[in-house]
């Protein structure tokens, strides 16, 4: 039998045969591109190439080739899911042209996810049924009937199911939270990750997760740590003794909080005195953070501090207690603490060359002093600063260069002094040190230092090797401000 190009089925046999591998390889070949580039026109072309052009093209060779009638249950019922997968097809496209990418405080980026999948179910939903009645033929206005009486009886089936899904619009059209955000709701304190059409899924601290019915959300007081700004005040209270004047007790807690990380400069910290207690004076320090996240770390490193910034600035945090005591102790002479003091400098390796009574004179002018890891005893620039001998732990010296670059000078241990810019004509410092673990460190006066560099020259001698060594180090990274001439020179003037 003969064929040609006449016959109604040919023109589309080599379509389908032709054309529609062609389109299902360009349209494979524009996901991958699409995905690499988390283009959010993927989801349309996925739908396109997995849903639609497939089922269309066996509707098309199903009636145009093969000529079977469109009025076959089969055929129209292949013909229903063409539809239907354009309709979502095109919904997604829309969605994605409308919303995706919407600038802040315009219609698109104000309307609820949520509400935009209901909308986007309505509308398919109606499609539907009008795919319904053009293919099927089936009366619209008797189906919408059913459809009404259908929908009442299974209204007072659902009632809670739909009173989450009212809920959880009327929420989210007044938007108390976004996701991200961290609530506080009966007590428990979580971090919104999903909001749907029945609850709010939040994980909590320990990484519980609360799934809360958008119902029981609608009748809640809800406390949002990030709204309506993301700044969060934290109060922290502590008790310090009666002996400790309370505006140096401010003053260094305000020191303490403005150089913990995550606390902001402004608004700055406040601190108030609140009590006074049986054994202390109370007081509150209010931390401003940028990022509620961060509460734990926050207060972990602020109170961490207090204790060392306390012991270096003489300040007592008490605690209930009563010593009873049924034996009389020697009273200390007032010399007492200094020879201990002496007998203390004695046992670090860079002061045990000096004769004793070297070591007690400088006593009366030391004092100890102890940093928690990551506070900076000295830092680049200071001025006035005195002579560290590390006693305890390790501290690491660090510079920035003219371009801002840190770079790591030396390594402090106990074998190892800081603050030598005192003896340099009292220049400022060229390096922050920062503890990498808990440093305890022998703090001397200029006076005290120029006293053991006069009395011991072989001292001065071993304090200007090191000096010069730092000092090589330093002008590696800024060759034009560490130029200092003789060090040692200066160190005996």
């Amino acid at each position: 039998m003969a064929v040609s190009l006449a016959d109604g089925w040919l023109p589309w046999g080599l379509g389908l045969m032709v054309g529609f591998p062609l389109l299902m390889v360009g349209l494979s070949e524009l996901i991958l591109k699409l995905d690499r580039r988390q283009h959010p026109m993927l989801k349309v072309v996925k739908e396109l190439r997995n849903w639609v052009f497939p089922i269309s093209a066996l509707f098309f060779l199903l009636t145009k080739v093969l000529q079977f009638s469109q009025s076959t249950l089969p055929i129209q019922i292949v013909e229903t899911f063409a539809w239907v997968a354009l309709i979502v097809a095109a919904l997604s496209f829309v969605n994605i042209l409308l919303f995706t990418g919407a600038k802040p405080g315009t219609w698109q980026d104000d309307m609820p996810k949520l509400f935009r999948d209901l909308v986007r179910t309505v509308l398919i939903a109606v499609g539907i049924a009008i795919v319904l009645s053009a293919v099927f033929g089936v009366d619209l206005q008797g189906a919408f009937t059913a459809l009404g009486v259908s929908g009442i009886i299974l209204g007072l089936a659902l009632q809670d199911t739909l009173g989450n899904l009212f809920s959880g619009v009327a929420l989210l059209f007044e938007r108390p939270f976004d996701i991200g955000d961290w609530l506080e709701i009966d007590g428990r304190i979580g971090k919104v990750i999903e909001v749907n059409w029945r609850s709010v899924h939040i994980v909590t601290r320990n990484l519980d997760q609360l799934v809360v019915p958008n119902s029981a959300l609608a009748g809640a007081v809800i406390h949002n740590f990030n709204k309506p700004t993301p700044q969060h005040r934290e109060n922290i209270s502590m008790g310090f003794s009666y002996s400790d004047a309370p505006n140096k007790v401010k003053r260094v807690m305000r020191e303490v909080a403005l150089s913990t990380k995550g606390v902001l400069e402004q608004p700055a910290p406040i601190v108030h005195t609140i009590s006074y207690d049986d054994s202390s004076i109370g007081y509150q320090i209010r931390l401003f953070l940028a990022d509620y996240a961060q509460v734990p770390a926050i207060r972990d490193e602020f109170t961490t501090r207090v204790w060392y910034a306390a012991r270096r600035n003489g300040l007592s945090i008490p605690f209930p207690i009563r010593d009873v005591y049924h034996h009389h102790t020697p009273k200390l002479t007032a010399d007492e603490p200094l020879r201990r003091l002496a007998s203390y400098m004695k046992s670090l390796p860079t002061l045990a060359i000096i004769n004793d009574e070297v070591l007690e004179d400088m006593a009366s002018q030391a004092r100890l002093a102890h940093f928690g890891v990551g506070e900076s005893a000295i830092c680049q620039g200071q001025e006035n600063v005195k002579v560290h001998f590390v006693l305890a732990g390790r501290a690491i010296a660090t510079a920035q260069d003219t371009k801002g670059k840190q770079h790591t000078i030396a390594e402090q241990t106990r074998r190892d002094f800081f603050g030598y810019s005192a003896i340099l004509a009292n220049e400022p410092t060229p390096m922050t040190v920062t503890a990498a673990e808990d440093l305890e460190v022998l703090i001397l006066e200029i006076d005290a230092v120029q006293k053991m560099l006069n009395r011991t020259p072989r001292f001065s001698q071993q304090l200007g090797a090191v000096i010069e060594a730092r000092q090589s180090k330093l002008r590696e990274i800024n060759p034009v401000q560490h130029q200092n001439g003789s060090l040692l020179s200066k160190a005996r003037a």
